[in-house]
Formats: structure tokens, C-alpha cells, sequence
């Protein structure tokens, strides 16, 4: 029998919502979910969730599956957590940190990530997080950061503008 586009599509939703759920306060790059500790979620999902690049399949002599940085985007959304006003002041504690790296909007500005963590008050691995999936950009809406290398942070002088 054939399940209706909206029993696959609620079953799709939930599963990201239970990821996310699982991911805790993670870096979603770090976790792998295997299906088995998923039984309620839908072999078929699994499967649509890779197609549509939620989710990538590790391709280990187990089937296990990650979050891309679209998936973890789309569960913040689904879960309501992109909303949450305290998830929102935590983006806006590594923005303000940020702002200040640039000096006149002139040119690009440079910060360790250590800095970053330390100046802004926030998490490791919420601000990974925050980097990994262009946060920003996605639940701000603003122009946002990225990555320089494996330990700095570049923040281009167009930061926290939105985008056109």
C-alpha cells in the first residue's frame, strides 16, 4: 500500500524534528543517525531525505546517514527552534562580535574562532553550528560569515545586510 504524500511528508518533518532532537547541543557535522534506533521513521523517508539532500549517506559498510548543512536548516524550521527567541539572541551575541571585526565596511574583517566563542558568550558547537549552515543568512536573513581556513572566520564587508 502506498502512503499518501502527506503521511510521507508528516513522517519526513518528524524524523528532522527527532534528529535534531538528538543532535542536542552537537555539531550536526559530528553526528551520524543510524535507522535502526529510528523506528518510527519510514524506511521511504530515509531515502527521500537523502534525495532532496537533507541528509547524506555515509557510505559505510553500515547504513548510517548525516545532516547536511540543509537538513539541519530545515529541522531548525520544522522544529519551531529557528524562531525561539533565545536561539535568536545567541545568533545575535556572534553578530555583534562580528560587526565589530570590520573596520568601515571598507574591507573584509578576520577572527579565530576561539575569539569568536570567547567574545560572544556562546557554545562551541553552537557557533560551528552557526557557521556550517550560514545561520545568518538563513534564520536572519542577513548577509553572514564563513570559514578561513580551519580556525578563522572571515566576515565580508557586506555583513549583516540583506542580501538582494
Amino acid at each position: 500500500m502506498t502512503l499518501s504524500i502527506m503521511v510521507r511528508r508528516k513522517n519526513l518533518n518528524e524524523a528532522l524534528v527527532s534528529l535534531l532532537n538528538s543532535l542536542g547541543e552537537a555539531p550536526f557535522t559530528d553526528l551520524t543517525f543510524v535507522p535502526s534506533h529510528y523506528p518510527d521513521v519510514l524506511p521511504t523517508t530515509w531515502t527521500e531525505m537523502t534525495k532532496c539532500g537533507l541528509l547524506e549517506d555515509e557510505g559505510m559498510n553500515i547504513v548510517a546517514y548525516r545532516l547536511t548543512k540543509y537538513g539541519y536548516i530545515r529541522a531548525l524550521q520544522e522544529s519551531g527552534r529557528s524562531e525561539d527567541p533565545e536561539f535568536r539572541e545567541q545568533l545575535g551575541k556572534i553578530c555583534k562580535v562580528l560587526k565589530g571585526c570590520l573596520n568601515g565596511r571598507t574591507d573584509f574583517g578576520l577572527i579565530s574562532f576561539h575569539e569568536l566563542v570567547k567574545e560572544s558568550g556562546v557554545s562551541e558547537a553552537f557557533a560551528q553550528n552557526a557557521l556550517d549552515a550560514d545561520l545568518i543568512r538563513h534564520v536572519l536573513g542577513r548577509n553572514g560569515p564563513g570559514w578561513d581556513g580551519d580556525h578563522a572566520v572571515r566576515v565580508p564587508h557586506d555583513f549583516g545586510i540583506p542580501p538582494m
